[in-house]
Parts: structure tokens; sequence; C-alpha cells
């Protein structure tokens, strides 16, 4: 068993159900717009190293541009599905059919218990994330949304708090997340400035073996 062959079990036993709750996509990949700016993706990626799928829930936001082509993997808030709701899991591959069969309803078991819940989080657009001030990602490198949901990506965090508030009128706190962005972005500027010049220097002076004789 393969992605490929393991992609044509998800065509028959996830996809209709998924489909019955108004998401549209096929294969891998499915999406769910909702009427509240709330853009909802579903996917399932094979593992680089063959053998594995993993799932991940994520959403995005129709006030971006080509929003329609965005897949969960280019989104900053996402969440790695688990059949216990938390977790990196992997749905290994089975030399049997029913057992391969039996890992597609288990996928859909975990969307239907856990991914759901992560959607419902965010339906009520703009909330969360208009109670999000910028102080509260300056107290907090590793901010979690609702406390639960933890960006990877605090620039793009802050980017995308930017534009919500500008959504929604309030530009005194767009304006906190962008001075925000602004500076964490010329820190990490001078730290990747800082880390080139020792690699220059290392290369320019390599450590000498220690010559003492025994």
């Amino acid at each position: 068993m393969n992605a490929s062959e393991f992609r044509k079990l998800v065509t028959k036993h996830f996809s209709p159900k998924i489909r019955e709750l108004g998401w549209k996509g096929s294969g891998f990949s499915f999406k769910k717009i909702d009427d509240n700016h709330v853009v909802n993706l579903f996917g399932i990626q094979g593992s680089w190293m063959g053998g594995s799928v993993c799932c991940e829930t994520a959403i995005h936001f129709d006030f971006y541009p080509d929003f329609e082509k965005m897949t969960y993997a280019g989104c900053v808030i996402r969440k790695r599905l688990s059949p216990v709701g938390e977790g990196d899991y992997h749905w290994r591959f089975s030399n049997k059919e029913e057992s391969n069969i039996e890992s597609v309803q288990s996928i859909w078991t975990a969307f239907e218990k856990h991914g759901q819940k992560f959607y419902r989080d965010f339906e009520s657009f703009p909330s969360p994330f208009d109670k999000i001030r910028p102080e509260d990602l300056e107290k907090n490198d590793r901010y979690k949304i609702l406390d639960k949901y933890h960006v990877h990506n605090q620039i793009e965090l802050a980017r995308l708090l930017k534009d919500i508030h500008l959504l929604i009128g309030n530009k005194s706190y767009a304006k906190g997340f962008s001075e925000y962005a602004i500076i964490r972005m010329e820190k990490l500027a001078k730290k990747c400035l800082l880390e080139e010049k020792l690699r220059r220097i290392m290369r320019r002076r390599p450590f000498c073996k220690n010559k003492l004789s025994p």
C-alpha cells in the first residue's frame, strides 16, 4: 500500500461523508467556505518517508487574494489531527486492505470528534481574534490562541491579527500589531546577520588540531 492507493480508499470511504457536511474537494484536500470570512481546510499528507499519512485541520480567510488556492500547509493557524485529540499522529499503511479501510474510518472518526471542535472554535469570527491585543504577543513568545493553538511564526500571526483588526475597524490595534511585527523582523534580521558573520569567520579561520606531543 502506498499513498496513491490509500488516496483511492479515502475517495471511496471518506470523501462522500465530508461532502455531506458541505465540504468540497477530493483526494487528500478538502475545503469549506463559511459566510463569516473563515475558510476551513482539511488535508491528508503522505509521509516523506513513506508508509503512513498524517492529517491537518487549518483555517484561512476570504479577505486574502487567491484564498481559494490556499492549502492547509500555508495556513498560519493549523492543528495536527489525532485520534486522541492531541499529538503528532500518523496512520500507518498495512498490506491488508481491510486494515487500511479501518484507518480511513479512524481518520473520519477523529475528524468528527476532534477536527470539528477545531473549526467550531473559529465559527464566531471575528472572535477570538478581536480579543487579542499586541501586548499579549509581547508578553509571550509562544502565545496560544484560546490557550490551546500555538502558532509557530509570531510575525505571521501579528500580520494576520493586523489584517483582522483593520477589517473590523480597530486601527489602533492594527497599528500595534504592525509595529510588533516590524520589531520582531528587525531582531530576526540582526540575528541572521550575526549568524552569517560567524559562519564566514569559521570558514576563514578553521579550528587547528592540537599539535602537542603526547
